[in-house]
């Protein structure tokens, strides 16, 4: 079963934890490529000194979207995706920062090389994860989520925004 609007249009860091262990879904070519989330990190509004809605413009406003809006953002030559969460009018998303192949051979354990083998770019940047080309469907299954400091971020919140299911080889390093 896909996810819908009311999964995404919640608090960034309740979707984070709850997009583990879904399945992503990417349509190229008319085939199917399907992986495991298993790593994401949540951002917030301006006051998130490492958000990109600390900054007017484009990605500001695309994160104020509401649940469901891809963003897609470049940083050091790669795609960053993005889901958008919370309501509309409000700053928040979820980067996905590694996925668990399922049914291809590529490396997806960081979030360039994930955007790299899934053709993702700067085409799907304010679509919706409702569409046809990118979705994501339901999963039920158990893990153990470890939460931490979001990675590369210099001056970062006071709480862990990381989160990751344990002892998946898939993590980013």
């Amino acid at each position: 079963m896909r996810l819908d609007k009311k999964f995404f249009s919640r608090d960034a860091e309740t979707v984070a934890k709850e997009l583990l262990g879904k399945i992503l879904i990417r349509k190229l070519n008319g085939k199917e490529m399907k992986a495991k989330i298993v790593e994401t990190e949540a951002y917030y509004d301006e006051k998130d000194p490492a958000s990109r809605a600390c900054k007017n413009g484009d990605l500001r406003e695309t994160m104020k979207m509401g649940g469901g809006a891809v963003l897609v953002y470049g940083i050091h030559n790669n795609w960053m995706f993005n889901f958008v969460t919370g309501e509309n009018g409000k700053a928040e998303a979820v980067l996905l920062r590694a996925l668990e192949p399922l049914n291809f051979n590529l490396r997806c354990c960081g979030p360039g090389l994930l955007t790299k083998a899934l053709q993702i770019d700067k085409k799907l940047h304010k679509k919706n994860i409702f569409s046809n080309e990118v979705y994501v469907e339901d999963n039920k299954e158990s893990f153990e989520i470890i939460s931490n400091k979001r990675i590369g971020v210099k001056n970062d919140l006071y709480k862990n925004l990381r989160f990751f299911i344990k002892n998946n080889k898939f993590v980013s390093k």
